[in-house]
């Protein structure tokens, strides 16, 4: 059934401060990841955000401050939706088990939410602009997110379920590398990129290598810093 303006604007009127506060931000965010992705950041401006999400340029300046205060809003957003997906997806996990699941889990995210997806990685290419405000934000979160898979590679090699040898700050960059590159390709070309191939290789190729007495690493290039992804060339 069809709600009626009037029957939002009563439903709206019902609800409390705190709760049409969160509906106008996750309108306005919606809105940005969109201007985003179909006009880039340079025409994403707050003017075109009160336009596009039905709000007074006065309450998006008020409530993001600046065209810097919102892409950190839009990037903290996207980064707390895929914390929530990891968090559901890995629950108790440690591991080898963690590991592949968050893989897993990146992978449908990726899938499911494109835009938001799309949105984080230009925002991610205009924090490389010197001086980007954006810059600090998003090596934090790349830090946490290497920092997680560091503990979760090093859990393994304590419980014997991934090779000891291997270098945890290494293959955690490795990782990141790896599905970062993999993503922004799918993105560009979608229709090109076997993205579910690529996935169901680079999990095989992590159990592989992870698994005590499965193939042997490369130690000298772990231990040298090659950071390179596995290689999943379509042959």
């Amino acid at each position: 059934m069809t709600t009626s303006s009037s029957d939002s604007s009563t439903h709206n009127a019902r609800l409390t401060q705190a709760e049409r506060t969160a509906l106008s931000d996750r309108r306005m965010l919606d809105a940005a990841i969109d201007l985003i992705c179909t006009h880039g950041t340079h025409q994403t401006t707050l003017q075109a955000l009160g336009k596009a999400s039905g709000y007074s340029r006065g309450l998006v300046t008020y409530r993001f401050g600046s065209k810097a205060g919102l892409f950190e809003a839009v990037v903290r957003d996207v980064s707390q939706q895929w914390l929530q997906t990891l968090n559901e997806a890995v629950g108790d996990m440690g591991g080898l088990d963690a590991v592949i699941a968050t893989a897993d889990a990146y992978y449908r995210f990726v899938r499911h939410a494109p835009m938001p997806i799309r949105a984080m990685n230009i925002l991610f290419c205009e924090a490389a602009i010197p001086n980007s405000p954006l810059a600090p934000i998003v090596d934090k979160i790349n830090a946490k997110r290497r920092a997680q898979l560091e503990a979760w590679i090093s859990e393994g090699q304590g419980d014997g379920t991934i090779v000891a040898s291997l270098d945890p700050e290494i293959e955690a960059a490795r990782f990141m590398s790896y599905v970062t590159g993999m993503t922004v390709m799918w993105l560009l070309s979608p229709d090109g990129m076997p993205f579910a191939r690529a996935h169901e290789s680079f999990k095989d190729q992590l159990i592989a290598m992870y698994t005590p007495g499965g193939p042997a690493p490369d130690a000298e290039h772990s231990a040298a810093g090659d950071t390179s992804g596995p290689d999943t060339t379509e042959r």
